[in-house]
């Protein structure tokens, strides 16, 4: 990889299969007038595509605050905003840091303008179009050099770039020229939550697109490319959020269960517990892939008023499962079906449906289990 940077993000998103015209329609869902021009270019022999943003000349600097609302009323997918809200907190902690402001009151300049806002939204709203359940990215290479910006002239790294990614893995190519932007590392640490990986997860590839750079490095190919896949077998991408809850009702509890599943993760449940002077309590936790981590953290904060949630990574080993749809004599039911080594092991009624089809017929739910378990291992549908 030849760096990373907003525009070149978004370019191999778009190289790999999203929507150019969608992604516009969602970046003017905020009310900027953009367009997206895109030329096929090559770079060492390989078609990729160059992406320019062309907007309006502004003489506007946004806070923080003001993006965030921007991406609120936006109308963007739940995933996609989450996205993209994550990557300018980071950028905003980052520059808070560098020039000593609380993240509220940052204001952008090159970040800020219309350009860079389209390039963050328009890749998070290109993953969702893709399909993008996780993302995973070796560490990102960093370059040397002295680059032009809104306060002068600045070392590439840039300081607000160094801030983003600390304590993740970087690498250090002997290329002056600066091959992560601020942009570019904000994004790539809020879609896979700074755990940058030599090894790529094994998957079923299904496409691959090429982001074009702008600048000629010696030592690589300036490209950034998008590799989308179903991932498969074991899956080691999983973090376990929790949190200790001791002044919610059950009826929150269970609702944010319920919000927690709704926006992906593939599971959630509650844990009775006893905190300090035995005061009962419950633990909510929720199994996330690792790129959601944060969307889903801040779902469970809004869904339960709690003030922090924690996380650790977990692996897991995992059955083969298919899902078959049998015709009983009163509708239709679901059904999964796991196997190892090739023989099945276990077949499970879809629960929702077995409850619906029971409360349409009359039948007792124990017997809709039993019919749809023999017509799913007679091969019925």
């Amino acid at each position: 990889m030849g760096g990373a940077a907003g525009d070149m993000i978004l370019a191999s998103l778009l190289s790999a299969g999203a929507s150019v015209e969608e992604v516009e329609g969602g970046i003017r869902g905020l009310g900027l007038s953009v367009r997206l021009e895109l030329r096929q270019v090559e770079i060492s022999g390989i078609d990729a595509l160059g992406l320019r943003v062309d907007a309006p000349e502004e003489h506007v600097h946004r806070t923080f605050a003001d993006i965030r609302r921007l991406i609120e009323a936006s109308g963007l997918p739940e995933r996609a905003a989450g996205r993209a809200l994550e990557a300018f907190r980071l950028l905003a902690t980052a520059e808070g840091r560098v020039h000593g402001v609380p993240p509220e009151e940052v204001t952008f300049h090159e970040v800020g303008a219309a350009d860079s806002i389209a390039d963050i939204v328009g890749a998070s709203l290109a993953l969702e179009l893709l399909g993008a359940q996780s993302v995973s990215c070796g560490p990102l290479p960093m370059g040397s050099g002295i680059v032009r910006a809104a306060h002068g002239p600045l070392p590439v790294p840039g300081p607000a770039t160094l801030e983003v990614l600390r304590g993740c893995r970087v690498r250090w190519p002997e290329e002056a020229a600066e091959m992560t932007t601020p942009t570019g590392a904000a994004l790539m640490r809020a879609l896979t939550g700074g755990e940058f990986s030599e090894s790529a997860p094994p998957m079923t590839l299904s496409g691959a697109g090429y982001g074009a750079g702008t600048a000629r490095l010696r030592g690589a190919p300036n490209l950034l490319r998008a590799v989308v896949g179903r991932l498969e077998g074991p899956i080691g991408e999983l973090e376990v959020l929790e949190a200790n809850i001791d002044d919610a009702p059950g009826e929150v509890l269970g609702s944010a269960v319920e919000r927690l599943l709704e926006a992906g993760a593939p599971d959630a449940w509650l844990e009775p517990i006893l905190m300090k002077r035995g005061r009962g309590a419950y633990k909510l936790c929720a199994l996330v892939r690792r790129g959601e981590r944060e969307d889903l953290a801040r779902t469970m904060m809004r869904e339960t008023g709690t003030l922090g949630v924690r996380h650790h990574p977990v692996s897991r080993t995992v059955a083969e499962r298919r899902t078959v749809e049998v015709e009983l004599p009163y509708g239709r039911c679901r059904v999964k079906i796991g196997s190892l080594d090739g023989r099945d092991f276990v077949v499970s009624p879809e629960h929702a449906d077995a409850t619906r089809l029971a409360e349409e017929s009359g039948v007792p739910l124990p017997r809709v289990y039993d019919d749809a378990r023999r017509a799913a291992l007679s091969g019925k549908d």
